[in-house]
């Protein structure tokens, strides 16, 4: 910002707070688990690592909390760090794969004025995509799952993956224009 004065992050204040105040430690789990969870677990393809996973990732998260600075960056960049950490750790130099099928993680339970038919055809374009989405790289990849999935903006992403936000755009457009033409294939 031209005046050096920072937006404040209402989640970093409640996280300063919740070093000393478990109503308010309470209140960030609530908000972020589910996020975080889903973040996760769409990287693991599976559900009881995803499990494990986030649990590390709050305990961490509870164990350096005093070390957050909201001058530094909003809490939810703080907090995804640390679950790309221990994601990062468990895998180690490894590649994510998938486990499991996609749909086993995800709720297909379409609408009941669905034929069969559009239901097949959804759980085929789920595939496409979950198909396209494994042939791009990985970075490429984390940054669609962070901006559509987690709904995360470019600077938040360049903070978690130590980029500059302006490469983060570049990669995202990348990314798009990768995966159309992977789907495109598939017509």
């Amino acid at each position: 910002m031209a005046n050096g004065h920072k937006p404040t992050d209402p989640w970093g204040k409640l996280a300063v707070k919740a070093i000393h105040d478990e109503q308010a430690f309470t209140e960030l789990y609530e908000h972020f688990f589910p996020r975080v969870y889903q973040y996760l677990l769409k990287k693991t393809q599976d559900s009881h690592l995803a499990d494990e996973l986030v649990e590390t990732a709050f305990i961490r998260m509870y164990q350096h909390l005093s070390q957050y600075d909201p001058e530094k960056g909003a809490f939810s960049t703080w907090l995804f760090r640390i679950a790309v950490n221990v994601l990062n750790k468990h895998y180690g130099s490894k590649v994510l794969t998938m486990h499991v099928p996609w749909e086993e993680n995800f709720d297909t339970a379409a609408p009941e004025r669905e034929t069969p038919e559009k239901q097949a055809l959804t759980k085929e374009r789920s595939r496409e995509l979950r198909d396209a989405m494994l042939k791009l790289p990985e970075r490429q990849r984390q940054i669609l799952e962070m901006t559509y999935w987690l709904e995360m903006k470019s600077n938040e992403i360049a903070d978690v993956l130590g980029m500059a936000p302006s490469s983060v755009r570049v990669a995202l457009k990348q990314a798009r224009d990768r995966l159309r033409e992977l789907l495109a294939e598939k017509i």
